[in-house]
């Protein structure tokens, strides 16, 4: 996403190799700031705050959206503790399945903003290195950003520089896409309707279409109360979707913003507002609409012109522009998250803790076996505090 294209300093903002086929460059215009050091002991440390943050998260994913599992590592939900951290870093089991989710989770956002940075240096316009925004909680990550430090003079230019970003996380995240949902396993949603009943909380990732059309590839259609117990790979590829849908909102400084002026002129500025207005009553739907619809609006919804307004897209670009609508239509998630509550039980033996959730079958359906398939515990049943595996019947 990025803010003012028509002034002296513009910036990617939470973002995230393939480039898309662009003319020769231009040559650096005279006015043009003189290049800055690359500050890469800052971009360094900025990414190593954040894969830490994401990969101790990662295990909270790893839970907190799935039926058949339950842990008491994160008391206060998706926010890092001392105690949390040092259980997480010291134990190699539960390090490698927060792994299994930062790597590819920083993958897609990276490939990102090398996208936007690539196109960047293409037509040698000034540029500083993706910056990653660290967060101890959530997802570990506010995503990233890449500051331009001088005006974007044509329209091929914003066009090509704001669509690189999310063709490039696309491409990157649909295998992973692809990969997760297939690893992944469909089991029943056990809603705790009693009074009295043990529950735990149960995130449910929101469904795009792009979601819906893999999980019917592998799956077929899910019963009605069926859900994914997703993998590791489709978590960071939700994720990934999910910033890629917000910043391919046709507004301001984002990335559809940048790409929609580019296609559509002035246009933009009249569709700007009826546009804003749709987003922000998507928050009776979900309130993070509301959140969003500030940045947005603080951002600025028409999109300042560029330093020669005259040349026209051509063909090819207006065709890629087709496709960043595609691959918006496929990702926006309409409800990102939904808390549910889910009745369990658990396991009353240390027999139960010795078992694999790969090789435990939860319930067939018809001819069809359903069976987990990511490994979280094995051995004699932990000392208190540890992973406990809830069986969900």
């Amino acid at each position: 996403m990025t803010p003012p294209t028509g002034s002296d300093e513009a910036r990617f903002a939470p973002d995230y190799l393939p480039l898309p086929v662009i003319d020769p460059p231009l040559p650096a215009p005279a006015s043009e700031s003189p290049a800055e050091r690359p500050r890469w002991w800052l971009a360094s440390l900025l990414f190593l705050l954040a894969f830490v943050f994401c990969t101790t998260l990662g295990v909270f994913w790893a839970y907190a959206v799935r039926t058949d599992v339950s842990t008491d590592l994160f008391p206060f939900s998706s926010i890092i503790t001392l105690d949390t951290f040092r259980r997480i870093w010291t134990d190699p089991r539960l390090l490698l399945f927060g792994l299994s989710f930062s790597i590819p989770a920083l993958g897609i956002l990276a490939c990102h903003e090398l996208g936007h940075y690539l196109a960047c240096r293409h037509y040698r316009v000034p540029a500083t290195l993706p910056y990653f925004l660290p967060l101890p909680a959530v997802f570990g990550t506010l995503g990233a950003f890449i500051k331009i430090k001088a005006p974007i003079r044509y329209k091929q230019q914003l066009f090509d520089i704001g669509i690189a970003g999310p063709l490039a996380g696309f491409a990157v995240l649909l295998p992973l896409l692809l990969i997760g949902v297939a690893k992944s396993s469909p089991a029943p949603l056990p809603l705790s309707a009693a009074e009295g009943a043990a529950f735990a909380t149960l995130l449910v990732p929101g469904q795009c279409l792009a979601l819906e059309l893999v999980t019917r590839l592998f799956h077929g259609p899910l019963p009605e109360g069926w859900i994914l117990n997703l993998h590791p790979f489709a978590i960071a590829a939700w994720f990934g979707m999910l910033v890629t849908a917000l910043n391919l909102l046709p507004l301001g400084q984002l990335d559809g913003g940048h790409v929609s002026y580019a296609a559509l002129g002035r246009i933009q500025h009249r569709l700007a507002i009826p546009l804003w207005i749709l987003l922000a009553s998507l928050s009776f739907y979900w309130l993070g609409w509301a959140l969003w619809a500030l940045i947005t609006l603080f951002l600025g919804l028409r999109h300042p012109p560029v330093v020669d307004e005259a040349e026209p897209l051509d063909r090819r670009r207006k065709a890629l522009a087709l496709a960043a609508l595609a691959v918006f239509i496929l990702c926006f998630i309409p409800r990102p998250l939904v808390d549910l509550r889910i009745e369990v039980e658990a396991e009353a033996n240390s027999e139960g803790y010795s078992q694999s959730i790969s090789n435990r079958r939860i319930q067939d359906e018809g001819n069809r076996t359903v069976v987990g398939q990511l490994y979280l515990h094995v051995g004699a049943k932990p000392p208190a505090g540890d992973l406990e595996i809830l069986a969900a019947e």
